[in-house]
């Protein structure tokens, strides 16, 4: 090549970039929808894996405080999957905390929020 001739570089031989990625896949509706289904469970799997990371507990410690196995947990903080209210109970009394749940409606700019402690 000499001086004045231009490389142009060709794709990336690593590829694309994790958000480029999740931000191509989100534009196919079927993938959208599964995504937004499970926002609150992966939500709900970032504050168990905080918590319990803060308390110190291993799956397993945290599965014996609940009187479960530590896959069960391991499924929770997967934020693949639902969780009922009861285990929820239970789980936030193995990580010492309270477990609240609440009703919002309203306009979504300006919602109104009924919230309970379980």
């Amino acid at each position: 090549m000499t001086p004045t001739q231009h490389h142009t570089p060709g794709p990336s031989p690593i590829g694309t970039t994790i958000t480029a990625d999740i931000d191509a896949s989100l534009a196919d509706p079927e993938v959208r929808a599964e995504h937004e289904r499970l926002a609150p469970f992966e939500a709900l799997a970032r504050l168990v894996i905080m918590r319990r990371a803060a308390l110190g507990l291993s799956q397993q410690q945290l599965a014996a405080r609940m009187g479960t196995t530590a896959s069960a947990i391991s499924r929770i903080e997967s934020g693949q999957h639902a969780t009922n209210a009861r285990t929820l109970i239970r789980l936030a009394h193995a990580l010492d905390a309270r477990a609240i749940l609440g009703l919002q409606y309203g306009p979504p700019a300006h919602p109104q929020r009924e919230l309970v402690v379980i």
